[in-house]
């Protein structure tokens, strides 16, 4: 049987941060200059017109009878303000269907730039209209030629995620550096900080090495412009380079600063990160009440990794009593969501019964989707239900094919079950699994972490 998987603060590191974002007036890092406060309303307004973020923010406080009142005249900038309202839930019950027919018309007769960002991000989110990401590529496209940085970090995302067009990570790098890039206000000439999930994202590919070579120095310095804006997912890499020693000397209570600042914001990769810590205590003293609690919380936020966790440290009893009921169903929702590790684990749950009911097409359900993403102890596990039968007749070409794909990708303890199918195996059914396994493409399941503190904005 495989063992159980557990994945800790640098794997999550890796993980993609949500980077749609939709404009949020309430951002409390945007830019406080003096000149705005000098503004009149129908100045901000036409700022606001030309693209400008902190004009649109410092409009947020107009009363929903008067930008109702706007719409009603035919102002493309009531209806993209109002339509945020709707997209958020900002003073009014959350209507996306409402956000998007509001978004539209300012994006289409209007061309404001915010609302081709606004509906571009709802047609990546399936939110208010049936996803598609073509669509919502070209609606990045049009703002982002207009300098909005918000439209042009979107679309390095689709760009390193490869949602609606083929994945470049160069091309994604791209244009999160002109996002991420400070900029001059075209009213007062006035240097204003560059967009700051851009400037997090970007780190992230220096980082890793992703559309050109590893630069930690580098990506450091723009984690750190995007910390210095509040962006809490900064932060939690800033704590992640601290915590493993990349470009920098390790120092743990450094990584346990930057973690706790985003933890204060609900970030749920911090408070992944920070229950890692406590649960392995191998940085600082081991505490399962706290491993519990902060996984808890990022599970109760939806955090995939979290949910699984949790779930094997009820299976396991540790730090809590044993109760495979409670893990069963924290690891089930994880592999609904789309977890791997946890679809891996809920299949070994049913080949066991442990916590639920002892079913061995189940098992193979959950084995398949983990190994469609390319888990290979799913693969191995799932070639030994097909070749002793217990799905029913055996089944040697599956059999194989899943043995040769786990092998393939580096799993050590293939190669007695292989050396078995071999000697069993006529030549037609060999070739015809190869022939399935070279056919074989994983799939992955990408897990997007929105940040809890502008939730479904930024």
């Amino acid at each position: 049987m495989g063992g159980h998987f557990k994945i800790g603060c640098m794997a999550i590191g890796a993980l993609a941060l949500m980077a749609c974002e939709t404009f949020d007036p309430t951002d409390p890092f945007a830019s406080t200059e003096d000149y705005y406060n000098s503004k009149s309303r129908k100045e901000l307004l036409a700022m606001a017109r030309k693209g400008d973020y902190e004009a649109i923010r410092r409009l947020k406080d107009t009363p929903l009878k008067n930008l109702e009142a706007g719409v009603e005249a035919g102002e493309y900038m009531a209806m993209m303000q109002l339509g945020w309202r709707y997209d958020t839930g900002y003073e009014l019950k959350a209507d996306p269907t409402e956000a998007a027919r509001l978004y539209r018309v300012a994006a289409e007769r209007g061309d404001i730039s915010m609302a081709q960002n606004n509906l571009g991000c709802l047609y990546r989110d399936g939110r208010g209209v049936i996803k598609d990401y073509r669509t919502a590529v070209q609606l990045f496209q049009m703002a982002a030629a207009k300098g909005n940085e918000h439209a042009q970090n979107n679309l390095g995302w689709m760009y390193e995620r490869g949602y609606g067009l083929r994945r470049d990570y160069v091309k994604a790098r791209h244009y999160y550096e002109r996002a991420a890039r400070d900029r001059k206000d075209f009213s007062t000439g006035k240097s204003l900080p560059g967009q700051s999930m851009a400037q997090n994202n970007l780190g992230r590919l220096m980082r890793d090495g992703l559309g050109g070579k590893s630069q930690p120095q580098e990506a450091i310095r723009w984690f750190r412009k995007s910390a210095a804006q509040g962006n809490s997912h900064a932060h939690h890499n800033l704590g992640l380079i601290h915590e493993k020693g990349i470009g920098v000397k390790r120092n743990v209570q450094r990584a346990l600063k930057h973690y706790e600042f985003a933890v204060q914001k609900g970030n749920p990769l911090s408070l992944h990160a920070m229950a890692w810590l406590y649960e392995k205590g191998q940085l600082v003293p081991r505490n399962y009440k706290l491993a519990l609690q902060y996984y808890t919380l990022a599970a109760e936020n939806g955090y995939t990794m979290s949910m699984y966790n949790l779930g094997i440290l009820f299976r396991e009893g540790r730090g809590v009593k044993r109760d495979l009921i409670t893990a069963a169903d924290w690891i089930q929702r994880a592999a609904i969501a789309g977890n791997g590790y946890a679809q891996t684990a809920l299949g070994e749950m049913y080949e066991l019964g442990e916590g639920v009911s002892q079913d061995f097409p189940k098992a193979a359900e959950w084995y398949e989707r983990a190994a469609q993403q390319g888990l290979t102890v799913a693969q191995l596990q799932l070639s030994i239900l097909h070749g002793t039968g217990q799905l029913g007749e055996r089944d040697l070409v599956q059999s194989y094919k899943w043995v040769l794909l786990a092998a393939h990708l580096g799993n050590e303890k293939t190669e007695e079950l292989r050396g078995l199918l071999d000697k069993e195996m006529t030549e037609a059914e060999r070739v015809e699994a190869v022939r399935l396994a070279r056919a074989y493409r994983p799939v992955p399941v990408f897990e997007e972490v929105r940040p809890l503190e502008n939730a479904g904005t930024e």
